[in-house]
């Protein structure tokens, strides 16, 4: 059973962002982009970040494959950390394709225009999503230090994550909207992402007893 769980959440977690990696650079509809300009890396970066390393985050919580609790900390952190990176690297490649136009929520602002429905609301939700990513962040790291204390804070950090899982996949969708992949491929890079967000935000945890302390300990 642990062994078909991991594979499951394996497969949701790195579908989405090898998907996303083919429609780019591949030889269909919307893709022969090419790793030397920058807009390539946004969606490469971003699909790795949220469906996968955040997927993967939650994983953590839900696999028996890892030790106690502590140690399924010590890999939530260290999995979401890397995943906000990821987001923010993500961020800095979309900056620097639209910089010189200028272009930023929907709107180009050397031709006075916006775009499309779906692109401004990909914008938009795509920058409310980075903004609760940072906060999730910094909550996660005031819990960690709470928790070297022995104490337990911030019970809605892993409802807030949860929700932002589910929020960058479903932004993933808002690009499937007006990206010009082929329908066979939007349809298939959705369903992927709608995969990963249910895995990331609804399979259950497991209880298991609090076996490992809530600080690390110090001693050698």
């Amino acid at each position: 059973m642990a062994a078909s769980v991991d594979a499951i959440f394996m497969l949701a977690a790195f579908a989405v962002p090898v998907a996303v990696t083919y429609g780019m650079l591949g030889p269909g509809p919307g893709g022969s982009a090419t790793l030397s300009t920058s807009f390539t890396w946004h969606p490469i970066l971003m699909s790795s970040a949220f469906p996968c390393l955040m997927v993967l985050g939650r994983w953590v919580y839900v696999t028996d494959s890892l030790g106690d609790k502590q140690q399924q900390r010590s890999a939530h952190r260290g999995v979401m950390m890397l995943s906000t990176l990821v987001a923010i690297g993500g961020y800095i490649a979309i900056f620097m394709a639209h910089i010189k136009t200028p272009s930023f929520f929907g709107y180009n602002f050397a031709k006075h225009t916006w775009a499309v429905p779906s692109r401004i609301v990909h914008d938009f939700l795509g920058y409310s999503v980075l903004l609760l990513m940072l906060f999730q962040a910094t909550v996660g790291l005031m819990k960690y230090w709470k928790l070297q204390a022995g104490q337990k804070s911030f019970p809605f950090h892993g409802s807030l994550g949860k929700l932002i899982i589910l929020l960058g996949s479903g932004n993933i969708l808002t690009a499937c909207i007006f990206w010009s992949w082929s329908m066979a491929f939007k349809a298939l890079l959705a369903g992927l992402a709608l995969s990963a967000a249910l895995c990331g935000a609804f399979w259950p945890a497991p209880e298991r007893p609090e076996t490992a302390p809530l600080a690390e300990s110090t001693k050698p």
